[in-house]
């Protein structure tokens, strides 16, 4: 059966750029939705594995808004403890494990909203409301913020599932026109020139 990482590849995953430091935390990820995909898919053998994807993908979604939510006032005070004492530059050097980890998932779930042409409000809506757990004193609008350049972020992986879906839909309907084109010559050049074997 094929993996989650095979249908996020199918769906453009190669198409989003992830920064350095992410991209440990990316394949950890992407090893541990692997495993639990295969689990569900032996689990559910009569569901789409298309519908298994954004039921897991919209799962692992939520249980990362709800660990960061959790974890959002010891997060605040280590990094006011980092600020104090090691100073604004110093401190951003340290990242916050469970808002890497969401950002991630985030941007993979859009990826999966956009293949499946979810409505853009609701990805929209979304998409604002992560952003705002995530960056608590930032405002988007600003282009400049944190908080606005997530959302764009989240927003361009919805996109990217987007358009490759309608591009490889376009394909197969040209695939198929072709393939009935060519039917239609073969049956015509039979009747015009039927064959001893017929």
């Amino acid at each position: 059966m094929p993996s989650l990482s095979h249908y996020l590849t199918e769906m453009g995953i190669h198409t989003l750029s992830f920064e350095p430091t992410e991209t440990h935390s990316l394949k950890a990820l992407l090893d541990h939705l692997d495993a639990e995909f295969a689990r569900i898919q032996a689990m559910r053998p009569d569901k789409n594995d298309t519908d298994l994807l954004l039921g897991l993908m919209t799962k692992t979604h939520l249980a990362a808004l709800e660990q960061l939510q959790q974890t959002a006032g010891k997060s605040e005070a280590m990094q006011t403890l980092f600020v104090q004492t090691l100073g604004t530059n110093h401190a951003t050097r340290f990242t916050n494990q469970h808002q890497t980890d969401c950002i991630l998932i985030t941007r993979l779930w859009m990826l999966v909203l956009g293949n499946q042409n979810m409505a853009f409000s609701y990805v929209a809506e979304h998409a604002a409301s992560t952003v705002a757990l995530l960056f608590p004193e930032e405002k988007t609008g600003l282009s400049h913020s944190r908080a606005e350049q997530k959302r764009r972020q989240f927003m361009q992986a919805y996109y990217h599932g987007k358009d490759l879906a309608q591009r490889q839909s376009a394909q197969n309907d040209r695939t198929r026109t072709t393939s009935g084109f060519h039917k239609a010559i073969y049956c015509w050049l039979r009747r015009v020139f039927p064959g001893k074997n017929r």
